[in-house]
């Protein structure tokens, strides 16, 4: 190693240490209330780019050691799974329409808002079982932490979202007004009945934070080459999600998530019945 190299070693954990200080950050203006839930799902998304940069700044360095790793996951927990489930926790109360502390509400209220732990319990678990099994370093087993992260970000974000920012409604807008109206509609709806109400907001972030822990077998976005025949899946994939994000920005998030598990449940299915076979 050059001594150049050398001087540089300490930047992944400096950078794990960045993603574990946004994450801790967003969890502080999460908790200040729904005024600043969007800021804290730009610091968890933010905590997501540094915790991609030390792993490849790791390897680029030479730096990979199991301190890094534990540091890794330790910032990840945090980040990932803290700061998540503090955002679900305030807008689960704002959907509610709950206003003082948490003891003040019914019995059933107060279950309902303690689901949101469950992001942070299961985060961690699925965290502790990757450090401990060596068939999950080429591929993941269950949903990537930063992929719930993302989901439970993008919730403030949907609802932030003004339906003539995103191009889709543009689109719409040239081919037919009537067409852009009704899109708009169905963002009004989605932000209103979906993530307006707990009862249908609560199932869908259970569910993915479940998905963490399940043993169920997800692809890897890993390019171990740039030949379009080798990793079609992949390719195709990453594809869908550029356009997703181009056309729907923020509101792509949930659905890309939720087709990248289905895509991997059918991949896995399709494994297993040519194993039977």
């Amino acid at each position: 190693m050059s001594g150049f190299k050398r001087k540089l070693r300490f930047v992944p954990s400096l950078l794990t240490c960045s993603s574990a200080f946004c994450g801790m950050l967003a969890t502080f203006l999460a908790m200040e209330g729904e005024k600043s839930l969007v800021w804290a799902a730009y610091l968890i998304l933010l905590a997501a780019v540094f915790d991609f940069s030390d792993g490849f700044a790791a390897r680029l360095l030479d730096a990979c050691s199991e301190l890094g790793k534990q540091l890794d996951s330790l910032a990840d927990a945090i980040s990932f799974g803290v700061a998540p489930s503090a955002i679900l926790f305030q807008f689960l109360k704002q959907s509610m329409r709950l206003r003082g502390g948490i003891f003040t509400f019914a019995p059933w209220e107060i279950a309902v808002l303690l689901c949101s732990i469950l992001v942070a319990v299961f985060a961690i678990l699925r965290l502790a079982k990757f450090n401990i099994d060596p068939e999950q370093a080429h591929s993941f087993k269950g949903l990537a932490s930063p992929a719930c992260a993302m989901f439970m970000a993008s919730i403030p974000l949907i609802d932030a979202t003004v339906p003539e920012d995103l191009l889709i409604t543009s689109i719409l807008d040239s081919i037919s007004t009537e067409m852009e109206f009704k899109w708009e509609m169905i963002l009004i709806g989605l932000q209103v009945f979906v993530l307006g109400k707990w009862y249908f907001l609560l199932p869908m972030a259970m569910f993915v934070a479940v998905m963490m822990v399940t043993n169920l077998p997800m692809f890897s976005l890993k390019l171990k080459s740039l030949k379009y025949k080798e990793h079609t899946l992949v390719f195709n994939f990453l594809i869908f999600t550029v356009l997703m994000l181009i056309l729907l920005k923020w509101l792509a998030v949930p659905i890309l998530i939720f087709a990248y598990i289905i895509v991997s449940f059918i991949k896995w299915l399709g494994n297993r019945n040519k194993v039977e076979k």
